[in-house]
C-alpha cells in the first residue's frame, strides 16, 4: 500500500510561535486516516500546509506521489477535496446552485452534481436556499462541494464540529463509505477520540506540534491492555523474585506492575513470595483504556 501523503520534516513558525514542528507524515492509500489532537495542536495548520494554503517554514508535502510547490500545487488540487474549518456557500443560492458554481470553478461537468448529492444524501433538499438548510445540511453541502469532480484525496478538518448527535452519526457513516464505495482516501481531524475511534483505521496523534504517535487504529488498541499491580511486604525483594521468573516488573506508587498473567501463573508466583516470607497485602488488575493512552502522549485531558 503506497502512501498518498508525505511529509518529512514539516515545520510552520509564525513569529516566535512554532506552531508544526518536523511532522513527517505517512497516510496510506485508501484509508480514513485520523489527525487526532488537543484544540491547538497543529491540526489545521498541519492540513492548511498540505493543500498549499500555508507555505512552511521548513519541510517538504509529497501528495499523489509528487511534491507540492508553487509550479504544480494547483494541478495537484484538482484530485484533492477538501472541507477547512467551516463550508463556504451562497445563503441565497440553493443547494444545485452552489454546486453548479464550484463545477464552474474547478471545470468540472455540471452532470456530477446529482452524483456528489445523492452521496451526501441532499438529493431531496437541493432546490430549497442554503440560508433555510439546518447546520448538518449545510455540512453535507461542503462535503458535496469537496466532493465534486471525484478527487482521490479528502481532507476535513473537524467535520462534526457544531452538528446534533444524529448529524455527527450521519456525519461518520458518510466519510466511513468514501473508501469503500468510492475509493477514496479521506484524513479527518478532530480532537476527539471517541470520534476518530469509530471512523478512522489509521491514526495520527499530534501535541504541541509534535507527532507523538502514527501508525494503525489497531495498534494504538493494542496499547490499551489489561495489567496487574501488585503490593507487597517488601517489593525489592519480590521484584528480583519475579525478574528470574522473566516477569518484567515496575515500580509505581509502592506498587509492582507486571504484565497480564493467567490465573496459574499468578497463583504460582504468589506462592513463590509467600514462601520467601514476602507478605502480599494487594492484587489489583488494572486497564490502560485508549483515554489514558491519549493523555500519556499528549499530556491533556481528552475530550469526550
Amino acid at each position: 500500500m503506497s502512501d498518498i501523503i508525505t511529509t518529512v520534516g514539516l515545520s510552520k513558525q509564525y513569529g516566535k510561535i512554532l506552531r508544526v514542528k518536523d511532522l513527517d507524515l505517512k497516510v496510506p492509500e485508501g484509508v480514513v486516516y485520523g489527525f487526532l489532537g488537543p484544540n491547538g495542536a497543529g491540526k489545521s495548520t498541519t492540513m492548511k500546509m498540505i493543500l498549499g494554503l500555508v507555505r512552511p517554514t521548513a519541510g517538504t508535502v509529497t501528495v499523489l506521489g509528487k511534491q507540492v510547490n508553487n509550479r504544480n500545487r494547483l494541478a495537484i488540487l484538482k484530485s484533492i477535496g477538501s472541507l477547512i474549518e467551516s463550508p463556504s456557500y451562497y445563503g441565497h443560492l440553493t443547494g444545485t446552485e452552489n454546486l453548479r458554481i464550484i463545477c464552474s470553478l474547478k471545470g468540472v461537468p455540471e452532470t456530477d452534481i446529482n452524483r456528489v448529492l445523492k452521496t451526501v444524501r441532499l438529493e431531496n433538499q437541493q432546490e430549497k436556499k442554503v440560508s433555510q438548510y439546518s447546520t448538518g445540511m449545510k455540512q453535507r453541502l461542503g462535503l458535496a462541494c469537496a466532493l465534486v469532480g471525484k478527487p482521490k484525496l479528502l481532507i476535513l478538518d473537524e467535520p462534526t464540529n457544531g452538528l446534533d448527535p444524529a448529524g455527527i452519526q450521519e456525519m461518520r457513516e458518510l466519510i466511513c463509505s468514501l473508501p469503500q464505495q468510492y475509493g477514496i482516501t479521506v484524513m479527518v481531524s478532530s480532537h476527539l477520540l471517541s470520534e476518530i475511534d469509530q471512523i478512522a483505521t489509521n491514526v495520527g496523534i499530534i501535541s504541541r506540534g509534535e507527532l507523538v504517535f502514527q501508525d494503525s487504529l489497531t495498534t494504538l488498541h493494542q496499547k490499551s491492555s489489561t495489567s496487574l499491580a501488585i503490593r507487597t511486604q517488601n517489593n525489592t525483594a519480590a521484584a528480583q523474585i519475579l525478574t528470574k521468573q522473566n516477569i518484567y516488573c515496575q515500580a509505581q506508587d509502592n506498587y509492582l506492575l507486571l504484565p497480564k498473567l493467567s490465573d496459574d501463573e499468578l497463583a504460582g508466583n504468589i506462592s513463590r513470595l509467600i514462601a520467601q516470607n514476602i507478605g502480599v497485602i494487594r492484587i489489583e488488575e488494572r486497564h490502560k483504556s485508549l483515554e489514558d493512552i491519549f493523555l500519556e502522549l499528549t499530556g491533556t485531558a481528552v475530550s469526550l
